[in-house]
């Protein structure tokens, strides 16, 4: 991919940002009439403690619209970002791939670099399905948070929220200078530049950031914990006004859910998923806390039960949702298990361990549920680690085989192994042991996915 021959100035950026915001009023896609094309609004959040992002840009569209993919080479437009902080490149791309096009609209939300903690918010109306938002990490070389190809939410009133991930462009090398990336006041001493360093060229794929290592003069400040999402944006599909009042909100009303995980590893296996319906008071499992005996359990020893006698005395008992286990069985690679469950409470989360593991499990937290008869929502989900066990990565230390190599594995939790941690995503196997090295698993992708439909 040829690069950009000028590093645009974030300065410069904010006054091309006011000619492009037009271009972020409510625009039907083509053939569709006001009545016809629901309005979102779009709320971004700098979830960080020290970072500073660009206004973010968005684009509602099909399904033929990609605006990145991971182990792919960035558009020009995302490469111009997630270097440059050139927010109106990837806006006239965006532009001419979607609105011109008649797919879908898109526009920039926000019109400064917004600070740990701020938020940009704006309304688009269309009636395509999918969703997508970059915005860079502006103390990085090629950083940007991302959303890609997200289910829309499809009833008046409803919110969908989505926890972004830090990606690399793969564009640059991240040298973590002050002097290779954007201009000061944003990430240390120092003028920064306006100047594309051909050098630093890496002619790489998009890929999930490994964060800041350390290796140069930006404030420690502007680093991020892996184990925290790094912005988050709520899409809430807006009510039409029709004369007649407030738009009705969902009811209360039981819904049954067809609930289907797919394990997306190519070499790892998954205990039957636990899975809960419950409302905004229960929290199976949180970063950056201890995990809870169930989950342990899950993560630890493969111990489905426990985890399932634990839902269902905070869910099921308490009348507050609903719990159980899909599926009777390990599931390999490309397997799947499904399950249906009803309930009127409106949070979703899914807790499957990592068999090949200390401690590691797949999950999915507090998520939205399909408001709409026939709709499907999918979360792509993490692998997690509960922080409890040291990963030892070695066959005796974890569950039985012949999952995970030679050997005949353990049951038991040993506590010479206990780390006393807290919940955090998984940093894959680093070869420390005699697993199988085919049970490993790429950052870069998603270890298993989720999808729930609401089907009555």
């Amino acid at each position: 991919m040829k690069k950009p021959t000028i590093r645009r100035s974030l300065l410069i950026l904010v006054a091309m940002i006011a000619v492009l915001l037009p271009t972020a009023a409510l625009v039907s896609s083509a053939g569709a009439t006001e009545t016809e094309a629901p309005t979102y609004r779009i709320t971004f959040e700098n979830n960080t403690t020290g970072q500073y992002f660009t206004p973010p840009n968005v684009a509602i569209h099909n399904n033929a619209v990609s605006v990145f993919d991971l182990r792919q080479p960035a558009t020009p437009g995302v490469q111009a970002v997630a270097e440059n902080g050139s927010v109106p490149v990837l806006a006239a791309e965006l532009a001419g791939a979607v609105d011109d096009a008649g797919l879908g609209v898109s526009g920039v939300i926000g019109d400064a670099p917004l600070p740990p903690g701020a938020t940009a918010t704006g309304e688009f109306t269309s009636n395509e399905a999918k969703f997508s938002l970059v915005s860079m990490i502006i103390c990085t070389n090629d950083g940007f948070a991302g959303s890609r190809a997200k289910n829309l939410p499809q009833a008046d009133g409803e919110s969908i929220t989505y926890d972004l991930r830090g990606y690399d462009a793969g564009t640059e090398v991240n040298t973590e200078r002050v002097a290779d990336i954007v201009p000061a006041p944003f990430c240390g001493d120092g003028s920064g530049t306006d100047q594309t360093n051909p050098s630093l060229a890496e002619d790489g794929v998009v890929r999930v950031h490994r964060t800041l290592q350390g290796n140069g003069d930006i404030d420690a400040s502007k680093d991020w914990d892996n184990n925290e999402d790094i912005a988050r944006v709520t899409i809430t599909r807006v009510a039409a006004d029709d004369g007649s009042g407030p738009a009705p909100t969902p009811t209360d009303d039981v819904a049954t859910y067809a609930v289907r995980f797919v394990n997306n590893s190519t070499g790892q296996y998954f205990t039957p998923p636990n899975v809960a319906i419950h409302n905004n008071a229960v929290s199976v499992f949180d970063l950056r806390q201890p995990a809870t005996p169930g989950v342990q359990a899950v993560a630890e020893n493969g111990s489905v039960p426990v985890l399932a006698a634990e839902l269902a005395g905070a869910v099921d008992d308490a009348g507050l949702g609903v719990s159980g286990v899909i599926g009777d069985a390990p599931l390999p690679p490309g397997a799947t298990a499904t399950g249906e469950f009803t309930s009127n409470e409106a949070k979703f989360s899914l807790v499957s361990m990592i068999i090949c593991t200390n401690d590691g499990f797949a999950g999915s937290r507090a998520k939205n549920l399909p408001q709409a008869d026939g709709e499907s929502i999918t979360y792509d989900l993490r692998g997690y680690d509960a922080g409890t066990e040291v990963n030892t990565e070695r066959v005796a230390d974890i569950v039985p085989a012949p999952f995970c190599g030679d050997g005949s594995g353990t049951d038991q939790t040993n506590p010479s192994l206990a780390e006393d941690g807290v919940v955090r995503v998984h940093r894959t196997l680093q070869g420390n042991g005699d697993i199988d090295a085919s049970k490993d698993w790429d950052n870069n992708e998603d270890i298993a996915y989720v999808e729930i439909t609401r089907i009555d």
